[in-house]
């Protein structure tokens, strides 16, 4: 058996324009928002969809207009990486499951527009319902996008299972302070605290000097996507009733 340790990849190997798929403000700068400061400050186009309205964000009502709160959350956050408003689809939190047809035919339209050649979107295995949804509408879509695109699939929840590591190392202060944006997240997890351990904790094989935070991905092609999902829920499945 030979070692599987995720290689460190140059950052500048990847190319614009850039589409990242979120379900909720603050997804995307969770997984990636290093690399999407990095797209920008290499001047790539960077078109960012928040496809839920966030709704469920404050269980505790404490914010009063949730939807208003995290809307106005989320733009700041990716000002702070450098980007524009992101595109909203307003879709209701937590039940993006029940709306797949028409969440695919939203991510079709989104791609044919941007044409990426690089896309964030999550991995198949993420815990939240919302964001396996559009893991499995970005699957379904790959045929609309162009061949040679770089499929980085991150996670939220869990790691995805990964074959890609970006040295983030001099973009960490960017992103700590766009994760510091989501005031209304913060009051129920330490989103910028866990950031930090979560992009220090992919640098656990990495020895080399300097890079202390990486971001993790599984790097695909469009051709490939289908059968990682048909590879992986097998396994999900089998993980799921473990123990019952």
């Amino acid at each position: 058996m030979n070692h599987l340790f995720c290689p460190l990849l140059d950052k500048n190997s990847l190319c614009g324009p850039v589409l990242a798929l979120a379900a909720h403000p603050d997804d995307e700068v969770i997984g990636a928002g290093a690399m999407l400061a990095h797209h920008r400050a290499n001047g790539h186009a960077v078109t960012v969809v928040h496809a839920t309205d966030g709704a469920q964000g404050d269980p505790d009502g404490a914010s009063g207009d949730i939807i208003a709160t995290r809307r106005r959350e989320g733009a700041e956050a990716l000002l702070r990486l450098g980007i524009g408003e992101p595109e909203r689809w307003d879709l209701p939190d937590g039940a993006l499951p029940e709306r797949l047809e028409d969440l695919e035919q939203k991510v079709r339209a989104v791609i044919r527009r941007v044409q990426p050649k690089t896309l964030y979107s999550f991995w198949f295995g993420e815990a939240h319902r919302d964001h396996r949804a559009i893991a499995f509408a970005a699957m379904r879509a790959a045929d609309e996008l162009p061949h040679d695109c770089r499929c980085l699939l991150f996670g939220v929840n869990h790691f995805p299972v990964a074959n890609a590591l970006f040295d983030t190392s001099a973009l960490w202060p960017i992103k700590r302070h766009a994760l510091e944006a989501y005031a209304s997240q913060n009051v129920y997890f330490d989103i910028p605290g866990l950031g930090d351990h979560r992009d220090r904790t992919a640098t656990i094989n990495v020895n080399v000097a300097g890079v202390t935070h990486c971001e993790m991905f599984a790097d695909l092609r469009p051709s490939q996507l289908a059968r990682a999902h048909d590879l992986f829920a097998p396994l999900h499945h089998l993980l799921l009733e473990g123990g019952s």
